[in-house]
């Protein structure tokens, strides 16, 4: 009996998945920093961090579902 996963599409998810996540830590990290330099209030800089990175993949994921949708 065949998987009812598609061990390509699984390997495409993971990399993707492993790519966002290694990216909202980088993002959070830069914008800590910057923030930090640029003399922002503590509250302010680590709410910015923190709400900024997953803003921004939700934005990008929804973005692409939106567009490659197949077309009715």
């Amino acid at each position: 009996m065949q998987s009812p996963l598609n061990q390509k599409s699984m390997s495409k998810a993971t990399v993707i998945g492993i790519s966002l996540s290694v990216g909202g830590i980088v993002l959070f990290l830069v914008l800590y920093a910057l923030l930090g330099n640029a003399g922002v209030e503590q509250f302010t800089r680590i709410a910015l961090s923190v709400c900024a990175p997953p803003t921004l993949m939700a934005a990008l994921l929804g973005g692409y579902f939106l567009l490659t949708r197949p077309k009715i």
